[in-house]
């Protein structure tokens, strides 16, 4: 006679139910059926949208451009209007005067603004892609503070986003050494990276201040892009500190 173990053996009887996980299986199965197509459909509704947004800002982009060249006509008007008065009273001249180079002021400054939507908005016209349009610095009422503003354009013929980040350096002499880059970061409060990131459809800008340093004078101001994605593209460009021209 064999002896036990010192443990009961026993045995387990369960009920087999095969219609059961055919069902549970299924049901699975079309759980994530379901969240694929929801998934797929979700995906096509948020580029429509997306579009759909990208449309109208072009819209609102044209209709200023219409705007702007309306301005323009009717200020040229104006101009015409005062300086070919023969009546003028003697001691309205100045006035009259000022009032004129203010117009002329406002026009240059209205064709400034209606060539860069054209640019923006006229991608058949001038080579597509990423683009730097301009460069502006200009000094503030603090000593060796100013202000800057760069402008950032994508001319091209959709509506799709482009990103990537934006290097900014200032390029000068420090003390007797010469050609000294300092990053933005190092020279702007409002900067706390290398490079400053962009996404835009149209155009973006990138703007703020610049404290030099005592010890060091500016000679060129360097900007380089560098986008992301299937078209990537690095555009490199520098600037002369005082009149901001591309060299």
């Amino acid at each position: 006679m064999k002896k036990g173990t010192g443990q009961d053996e026993r045995l387990e009887i369960v009920a087999y139910h095969p219609w059961r996980r055919f069902f549970t299986r299924s049901a699975v199965l079309l759980l994530m059926v379901a969240l694929a197509v929801g998934g797929y459909y979700y995906g096509q509704w948020s580029i429509w949208h997306e579009r759909g947004t990208a449309v109208i800002e072009r819209d609102e982009l044209r209709v200023t451009t219409r705007e702007q060249s309306q301005a323009l006509r009717e200020l040229r008007q104006r101009v015409l209007a005062a300086e070919s008065g023969n009546a003028v009273d003697r001691r309205a001249y100045q006035e009259v005067q000022q009032t004129v180079l203010n117009l002329n002021a406002r026009i240059a400054q209205l064709e400034n603004e209606l060539h860069f939507y054209q640019r923006v908005m006229a991608p058949e016209q001038i080579d597509q892609g990423l683009r730097i349009d301009r460069l502006e610095i200009r000094p503030t009422a603090t000593n060796r503070v100013y202000d800057y503003q760069l402008v950032i354009t994508q001319v091209t013929d959709n509506n799709t986003f482009i990103e990537g980040r934006a290097l900014i350096s200032l390029v000068g002499a420090r003390g007797e050494t010469q050609n000294v880059t300092l990053p933005l970061k190092d020279v702007s409060p409002e900067v706390d990276d290398l490079s400053v990131r962009f996404r835009f459809r149209f155009f973006q800008n990138v703007a703020g201040q610049i404290h030099l340093p005592e010890d060091f004078e500016p000679e060129k101001v360097r900007v380089v892009l560098q986008s992301t994605g299937s078209r990537a593209m690095r555009i490199e460009t520098e600037f002369d500190w005082s009149s901001q021209e591309a060299l």
